[in-house]
């Protein structure tokens, strides 16, 4: 059996080289993160004027039938992805992520909206206070977040701080952006990973996620905030492998 392909979209301000753990835990995949425009290796690059411009160009560096998997924000992305191009991967992984980020009357596990509008304003000022209060919410609620943070801020910022008008274009992305009503629409497994710690995502959410979702398997990081992957890539990695397996095995 070959390797199976995974292509990775990261969180809001963040980059693909922050699942380099992850990836070292599952060595038997093909691991391809994409940075979005704005981030990482990218940070020169403009932000698409529209979602569908960017969800294209990022389907179009993988493979049909390899995996897809997105983070918080690339979670976002990668539903809209499976959306539009239903026939393209053989599965989806949503690490905290869910397709209403904003609390909306019919998705109350959301994030307040003006969080992230207030980010929005201050990101004007100071793009690295902003950065670094995000970053801080990302650990909140995990077991030892004095240690996550630090090692958090060290990976973040590997390649200095983002784009702002991506960081703009992605804070829109997240408040404008309401897929609840069409997950029934999406033809492939989904596996769904969240920290039950998560204040972002709060595991609500990734319930209500997968009540909506058909073909659907949910797994709970115990000790994890938002970023699982970083505090525990062994579980996540176990949990990859065994749904890729049984994908496999209805392939």
């Amino acid at each position: 059996m070959s390797q199976p392909q995974i292509g990775v979209l990261h969180g809001w301000a963040m980059h693909s080289g922050l699942f380099n753990d992850l990836a070292d835990a599952l060595p038997d995949a093909d691991w391809r993160g994409i940075d979005l425009p704005g981030h990482g290796q990218r940070r020169g690059k403009p932000w698409p004027e529209d979602a569908d411009t960017l969800v294209d160009d990022l389907v179009r560096e993988l493979p049909k039938d390899s995996f897809l998997m997105g983070w918080s924000l690339g979670g976002l992305l990668a539903i809209q992805a499976a959306l539009k191009y239903p026939k393209n991967f053989a599965g989806l992984i949503l690490v905290s992520a869910t397709p209403c980020f904003i609390a909306r009357e019919h998705w109350p596990e959301g994030v307040e909206a003006g969080l992230v509008k207030a980010m929005a304003l201050e990101l004007a000022a100071n793009v690295e206070v902003v950065v670094n209060r995000f970053l801080a919410l990302e650990v909140r609620g995990s077991a030892h977040p004095g240690d996550e943070l630090e090692r958090l801020k060290s990976l973040a910022l590997g390649h200095g701080l983002p784009d702002k008008a991506a960081l703009l274009a992605g804070l829109k992305l997240l408040v404008d952006t309401d897929l609840a009503g069409r997950l029934a629409e999406i033809e492939c497994p989904v596996l769904l990973l969240g920290g039950r710690r998560d204040k972002l995502v709060p595991w609500a959410s990734l319930e209500h996620t997968h009540q909506l979702l058909p073909d659907s398997r949910l797994v709970k990081i115990a000790g994890a905030a938002h970023a699982p992957f970083l505090t525990d890539a062994a579980a996540v990695a176990e949990a990859i492998r065994d749904f890729i397996g049984d994908c496999s095995d209805l392939a």
